[in-house]
């Protein structure tokens, strides 16, 4: 076999690992952006809590100083 096969043959699996690398980085990145935007969820889903709960509070202490 020819040196220039050899490099053809080192490139080739080269080639195929560099594939492999970027596919599991791609599924890495899929991932991080799901739990990123699962973490977003959970922070809107508590601003949300938060703001009920300090307006039913509010209220509250509103009707208890009127009476």
């Amino acid at each position: 076999m020819a040196e220039w096969e050899k490099e053809i043959a080192e490139l080739k699996t080269d080639v195929k690992y560099i594939r492999e690398d970027v596919n599991i980085m791609q599924k890495q990145i899929r991932d991080l952006n799901k739990h990123t935007n699962m973490g977003l969820g959970g922070i809107k889903v508590l601003l949300i809590v938060g703001a009920v709960v300090g307006s039913i509070w509010t209220l509250m202490k509103i009707m208890s100083g009127i009476k």
